[in-house]
């Protein structure tokens, strides 16, 4: 299939890029993301019962509904997402697709009816099957799908019924337009993610590098904490998307220049050119392509990454300035990163260190998410967590600009609660990108009243898609908090900490398959005894034949186990310098009074809405600085304009880091403050 752009080069790996790329793939046996093969085999035996349950179900609903067995009801079910395109790792979930025939509709007949207890319904049918550990139906969402783990994996299972099929035909190629006709927002949708899925793998010229390429980035993307696309960074498909567009313009490079060139054209990308595999074309089938020339409100999307199916969609439409500010430095320090591991002076593992999260802000906000049950809380907690990025917008306009505010992934727990009710996020405050042509805001007060009441509003307000149905229940809870980094949980700090450790002495895991593992480090020392010079190759002659690849074994002790590079079920074509990542300066002071409350859990104001409190703390002087047992020098605590008089910016260069970036009604003579959010 055509692409978009011609190779800039079809030069093949030199020597050194077979060696680093042989070191890479080595390494990632040590980074978890490799699945045993016996795993693998688990997973196909879970997904054929899934299978043989789905023609089952259909077989017995199409008969209650008087369709006879000589028409053969079936369905076809399918998988998209890492699975599909071969780079899920040992704890991946499966995402998967049921394509049902016409009689049997997603909200009756496959999440069936709370009114009638669900008879008939699929999600009975897996409820009381003796595999599902646990099952939660989402039918509000905007891809409604069941939840469920199954026999101890987790699988996510969208459905669409296809208006034209008694039987679904068990060779349907769901690429194939026609098969989105008359069918409803949330079918295609789903439909979307095996559609580009498939598009991906056929515009890939090399299988094999693009998926060891896109695994090393998975582990960067998480382990520098820029792996959610709920919250404004990269998920899974929009991370493939660039990936394969790097492998699209060089066709025949190794994994270990994919890698690099990664970083090198995303890191001069002006993110208001949008990113496209190939042309986008309008089928018309009257459904919405993605088109700013068409669309005004597409215009001003901050990033723009393309998915290659149709309807085209901007798959990155959550990015903020905030997360754009983040994955602009991540860009410039895997550059940086990579050209020391080209020159020797680094190895792999320096671009995957875990970032210091915990220590690169002097203020942050915390957000419990708490329920009264299992079931309630995730529910709850998906809710929640899809609407942090509310928050980060609110707090980005509440500061006229002035303001970021970093959203940290991964979620923390609180030792002394019940970790099947309650979760913790956290989001660091600090300054924003400046923004060329605008002055830096003088000293003053920022009032971020206002995000958090429009926070606590919309998380209370919600509500079924479906039939508008108040989904909250009594129990359900979101408080948010004002800290300093010195009043940080101290087992948060902990484990940060700890965290930074490894990473930084590069300890990785058992691999989940010794034998492929220990097969992808004999390639590795080939590789580097056939690309040294004969000098080099003398002495490790010498030395006992040393040349051990960026493989650095973990600590004894560690769980046993076996994986190597499992091909998904596609087939057999299998994956810069500049400067360390600046730490961003101080927020400005803030100040903060406790919040009045009800008596019953519920804010006092903010419309009465249950389940949403803010706790902030006392007031902070605006001059104080970071105590001496604080983690990271004062320096580098300090927002430009706001909190001293040296003028000094975090962040890239006004004329490379912002460009195309919205300005945004920055207010000059500002000052951090939480005021009491809620009266009485």
């Amino acid at each position: 299939m055509a692409t978009l752009d011609k190779p800039l080069s079809e030069a093949h790996p030199t020597a050194m890029d077979l060696k680093l790329s042989a070191e890479l793939e080595a390494r990632l046996h040590y980074e978890n993301v490799f699945e045993a093969p016996d795993e693998c085999a688990r997973r196909e035996e879970v997904l054929g019962e899934i299978n043989e349950a789905l023609q089952q179900w259909v077989r017995d609903a199409s008969a209650a509904k008087g369709i006879e067995d000589d028409l053969e009801p079936r369905c076809n079910l399918y998988t998209f997402g890492s699975y599909r395109l071969g780079v899920h790792g040992p704890a991946a979930d499966i995402d998967t697709l049921c394509i049902g025939p016409r009689h049997l509709s997603r909200s009756e007949d496959f999440f069936g009816s709370e009114f009638a207890n669900f008879a008939g319904s699929f999600y009975e049918v897996m409820k009381h099957h003796p595999g599902t550990d646990k099952i939660v139906a989402v039918p509000d969402a905007v891809v409604p799908e069941l939840k469920l783990v199954f026999r101890g994996f987790e699988v996510d299972m969208a459905y669409a019924s296809l208006p034209t099929f008694v039987s679904v035909p068990e060779d349907l190629d769901v690429c194939q337009t026609t098969i989105l006709q008359n069918l409803d927002d949330a079918s295609v949708k789903s439909l979307n993610g095996c559609r580009v899925a498939d598009q991906l793998l056929r515009l890939v010229p090399n299988h094999d590098a693009f998926r060891i390429a896109l695994r090393a980035l998975r582990v960067w993307a998480k382990h520098r904490g820029v792996y959610s696309n709920v919250l404004g960074f990269f998920g899974g498909v929009n991370l493939a998307i660039l990936v394969a567009k790097v492998c699209q313009l060089y066709p025949n490079a190794a994994p270990s220049m994919l890698v690099y060139s990664f970083f090198q054209l995303w890191d001069a990308w002006q993110w208001t050119t949008p990113v496209m595999l190939q042309l986008i074309v309008d089928e018309g089938h009257g459904l919405r392509v993605w088109d700013e020339r068409v669309n005004k409100s597409e215009r001003f999307q901050l990033m723009k990454i393309i998915t290659p199916a149709y309807p085209a969609q901007n798959s990155t439409f959550n990015v903020t300035r905030s997360s754009l500010h983040v994955l602009r430095d991540e860009f410039k320090r895997g550059r940086e990163a990579c050209a020391k591991i080209l020159l020797g002076e680094k190895k792999w593992p320096h671009l995957w260190e875990p970032v210091p999260f915990f220590s690169m802000y002097k203020h942050y906000l915390q957000v419990t998410i708490v329920a009264l049950n299992a079931d309630d809380f995730k529910k709850w907690e998906g809710w929640v967590h899809s609407r942090l990025r509310m928050l980060v917008q609110g707090v980005e306009t509440c500061s006229g600009g002035a303001l970021a505010a970093h959203p940290y992934p991964e979620k923390k727990r609180d030792p002394t609660r019940d970790e099947e009710t309650h979760c913790v996020y956290y989001l660091g405050l600090g300054p924003s990108a400046p923004i060329p042509g605008q002055n830096a805001p003088a000293k003053g007060t920022l009032n971020l009243n206002g995000a958090v009441q429009q926070f606590q509003m919309l998380v209370t307000n919600w509500v079924n898609r479906a039939d508008g149905s108040v989904v909250w229940q009594p129990g359900m809870e979101a408080h948010v908090k004002h800290m300093k980094r010195k009043d940080l949980p101290a087992h948060i700090v902990a484990e940060a900490a700890e965290t930074v450790r490894k990473g930084s002495e590069a300890e990785g895991v058992p691999p989940n398959d010794p034998e492929a593992a220990a097969a992808a480090e004999e390639r590795a020392r080939a590789a580097a005894a056939a690309g040294a010079p004969a000098g080099e190759k003398k002495r490790a002659r010498e030395d006992g034949g040393e040349g051990e690849p960026d493989t650095k074994r973990p600590r004894e002790g560690g769980a046993e186990g076996g994986t190597e590079g499992v091909e998904g079920p596609t087939g057999g074509n299998g994956a810069a310098p500049a400067t360390e990542r600046l730490e961003p300066n101080e927020a400005p002071a803030m100040t903060a009074n406790d919040p009045s409350s009800n008596g019953d859990g519920r804010p006092g104001d903010a419309g009465d809405r249950p389940g949403a409190t803010v706790e902030v703390g006392a007031e902070v002087d605006e001059d104080e600085r970071v105590d001496d047992d604080v983690a990271g020098p004062a320096a580098e605590d300090d927002i430009a304009g706001l909190n001293d008089d040296d003028g000094d910016v975090a962040g890239l260069a006004p004329e490379t880091a912002n460009a195309g970036l919205p300005k945004s009604g920055s207010n000059p003579g500002l000052k951090v403050s939480f005021a009491s959010v809620v009266k009485r």
